[in-house]
C-alpha cells in the first residue's frame, strides 16, 4: 500500500504527509496489499482542495472535497473513498452476510470433502 502526495499552488508539508498516510492507514481492512492511493492538495482562491484515488482490485475509488479548512477537506475526502471501498467489500462478500467471497465476478464456493465409504463384499 502506497500513497503519493502532490501539493499544488503550496509548500510540501510533512504534516499535510503524515496525515494522509495516518488517513491511508485506516482504510487498509478494506484494501488488498498492492492497492496505490494518490492525493492531489491544492489551494485555490483560498479554498482547500483535496483529491483523494485509491486503485484496488481493478476498482478506481474517487473523492474529492473543498472546504476553507484543510484537514477537514481532507477527513471529507478520505471519508468518501472510505464508503465506496465499503460498498465494494459488500458486493465482494456476497449480500446479506452470506459470506461467499468473490474472484473475477465468481462465486467461489468451499467444497467440503467427503469421507470415502468403503465397500466390503458380503457373500
Amino acid at each position: 500500500m502506497n500513497l503519493d502526495v502532490t501539493f499544488r499552488n503550496l509548500r510540501p508539508r510533512d504534516e499535510i504527509r503524515r496525515r494522509g498516510d495516518v488517513l491511508f492507514g485506516k482504510l487498509e481492512r478494506f484494501l488488498d496489499p498492492a492497492a496505490d492511493g494518490q492525493m492531489v492538495v491544492s489551494i485555490e482562491h483560498h479554498e482547500a482542495i483535496v483529491e483523494v484515488v485509491v486503485t484496488t482490485l481493478g476498482h478506481v475509488c474517487k473523492a474529492e472535497e473543498r472546504s476553507d479548512d484543510l484537514r477537514t477537506a481532507m477527513d471529507k475526502a478520505f471519508h468518501g473513498v472510505e464508503e465506496q471501498l465499503r460498498r465494494l467489500k459488500g458486493k465482494r462478500t456476497g449480500h446479506r452476510g452470506r459470506g461467499q467471497e468473490r474472484e473475477d465476478g465468481f462465486v467461489v464456493e468451499a467444497v467440503a470433502e467427503e469421507p470415502e465409504e468403503e465397500f466390503t463384499a458380503e457373500a
